[in-house]
């Protein structure tokens, strides 16, 4: 049983090693990075134990700059909640400094590894360890150049200060 299982996990490691296409030194945008939920390796239990939904502690508030095509960049602040509500928040800057805001619930994909804001312009965000990714209109992780620039860093919470006196 051990010795089929392990030709088993050999034959599928080759067979994705023969379709690796990537030229060396770059990642294909939709591959999830080290900041990203761990992939599920373990076989014997199913993939909707092992997801960010149930892994990761993703409540709270990212931050981040969002690259912008004619300004110099969005910055961005999305709050989600474990009641399954959302806050975001956007400022274009060096070209108004009105704040848009939105908020509402926001629903996990099947595979519990992607928020999906629902807004008048939905945005999707795959749910990495402390990270958000932005999501194409597709789904996909964003490529090019400025791919790595699509991401918000979940910020500590604040602690209130003692009280001196």
């Amino acid at each position: 049983m051990n010795t089929r299982l392990s030709i088993m996990a050999v034959t599928a490691l080759l067979l994705l090693a023969a379709c690796d296409n990537t030229t060396p030194g770059k990642v294909p945008a939709n591959t999830p990075t080290a900041d990203a939920a761990p992939a599920n390796t373990g076989g014997a239990m199913a993939d909707s134990e092992h997801n960010a939904r149930i892994s990761l502690d993703w409540a709270g508030t990212y931050q981040g700059m969002l690259p912008c095509a004619d300004c110099e960049g969005i910055s961005t602040t999305v709050v989600l909640s474990g009641d399954g509500s959302y806050q975001l928040s956007q400022v274009y800057i060096g070209k108004s400094d009105q704040q848009f805001n939105s908020s509402g619930k926001f629903n996990w994909n099947e595979a519990g590894n992607t928020v999906l804001l629902e807004a008048d312009q939905p945005v999707q965000f795959f749910v990495g360890e402390n990270r958000l990714f932005m999501l194409d209109q597709q789904g996909k992780r964003i490529a090019g150049e400025l791919a790595a620039r699509y991401s918000l860093s979940k910020q500590e919470p604040s602690v209130p200060a003692a009280n001196q006196g």
